[in-house]
């Protein structure tokens, strides 16, 4: 597969909607030719971008897709509101939530001025009129001061991610939830203090893969915002 050449000869659309049934999604047809543009787009911006280093069409499908998709599928069918997608990058897992919850409104976050562009472009261009673009680093909640209340934040190899979910704690709403794609070093990260802000309901492991989940939780209230010393 060559940037020129996106995805020539595989048979795209029909690998994202097998995938998204594997997880327990129907995607709508039109939900299915916008992941495939946005897929195609990543291809084709890569080499200026640095947007990933899985080319390889079916490998592609797996880890961005697919593994996004398995994220979505912890999500209620009807669920509504704005969810963050923190150092979005590429747009995973933004844009395949979006595309397989459309009641939600993704906001990406993403610090690089060229890479909120292209995610700006891409959706547009895929007709994914629910996503938002924010181009600023998110570091605590006050940075989300303009978006808050939200509903839920998703973050797949954001750096330094265990230290700032606990800060944006605040800016979700009370039965907010938190996505996190993390292999096994979530069980020591969440005994931290400022931890004790979320409250880990459940993981799904990642098929084919050893040691990678989506970590499932939810914000904890009573004991939990404003824990002193929190780090």
């Amino acid at each position: 597969m060559t940037p020129g050449e996106p995805f020539a000869g595989f048979p795209l659309e029909e690998a994202i909607a097998s995938r998204a049934r594997r997880c327990g999604i129907e995607l709508r047809p039109e939900a299915v030719a916008a992941l495939a543009a946005h897929a195609r787009a990543v291809i084709a911006a890569n080499e200026q971008l640095h947007l990933t280093a899985i080319v390889e069409p079916a490998e592609f499908v797996e880890r961005h897709v697919g593994e996004s998709l398995e994220g979505a599928a912890e999500l209620p069918p009807g669920i509504e509101g704005r969810l963050l997608d923190l150092g979005s990058g590429n747009g995973y897992p933004g844009l395949p939530l979006l595309a397989a919850r459309p009641g939600l409104e993704v906001v990406l976050a993403e610090a690089s001025v060229r890479k909120a562009e292209f995610l700006r472009g891409v959706s547009r261009r895929a007709g994914l009129a629910g996503a938002r673009v924010l181009a600023r680093q998110v570091q605590r909640a006050s940075d989300l001061e303009d978006v808050a209340p939200l509903c839920g934040i998703a973050t797949r190899a954001a750096g330094g991610w265990a230290k700032v979910l606990p800060r944006l704690a605040p800016a979700l709403s009370a039965d907010g939830v938190l996505l996190v794609w993390a292999g096994e070093e979530v069980e020591s990260v969440r005994s931290r203090v400022a931890w004790r802000r979320y409250e880990l309901e459940r993981s799904r492991p990642l098929p084919d893969r050893e040691r990678s989940w989506v970590w499932v939780f939810h914000r904890r209230l009573a004991g939990g915002d404003g824990v002193p010393g929190a780090r």
